[in-house]
């Protein structure tokens, strides 16, 4: 799906629900300036955000975006999907199933040269390991430069984002409590 598409589809449930960008915002733990240019495809979105705004509007995730499903509990390289949100840069792919009662959700990220997550706050708890390549984690304020076998784990609930200011690409592996995946049919 586009990134039009989901600046479009964000406004349109949005606006079905009767919430303001401030409401919404708040609820997902994002700003309303951040929220209002998702809305009109000025930024790109994260997953962990799009699954807050979804839970703030009360729709399935995959009603905003596609993302390829994984209905095996086994993952394999060969056999997986690299796919982004609205077409950024950043590339995710999706290692966990989805069953009731899972409470853990992993992706690998690719995280290229230059990117800038937004600044958030959502449920649960996060854990990030590098692979590859160097990041940084921002949390309440706080640098937590990362290379590879280093790693981090933190109260979501906290503001951060994650950069890669370096010349080359980083791979992360992240797992976090957050339903970041819904694999119920979406109704448009």
């Amino acid at each position: 799906m586009t990134a039009d598409r989901i600046g479009e589809r964000l406004r349109r449930y949005r606006r079905a629900a009767g919430k303001t960008l401030n409401q919404v915002a708040a609820d997902a733990g994002l700003t309303a300036s951040f929220l209002s240019q998702a809305e009109r495809n000025l930024t790109g979105v994260s997953l962990s955000s799009l699954a807050s705004i979804a839970k703030s509007l009360q729709i399935p995730l995959n009603a905003l975006f596609d993302q390829p499903a994984q209905a095996q509990p086994d993952s394999h390289v060969d056999q997986r999907v690299r796919y982004t949100v609205g077409g950024q840069l950043l590339a995710y792919e999706r290692l966990s199933s989805s069953f009731p009662g899972n409470s853990i959700n992993a992706v690998k990220m690719n995280i290229p040269v230059g990117y800038q997550s937004e600044l958030i706050a959502h449920e649960g708890v996060e854990f990030s390991y590098v692979l590859s390549g160097e990041i940084v984690y921002t949390i309440e304020g706080r640098d937590y430069p990362l290379g590879p076998g280093d790693s981090v784990h933190f109260d979501a609930g906290k503001l951060h984002c994650l950069a890669n200011a370096t010349d080359a690409p980083a791979e992360v592996l992240t797992m976090t409590t957050m339903a970041l995946f819904d694999d119920r049919p979406a109704s448009e």
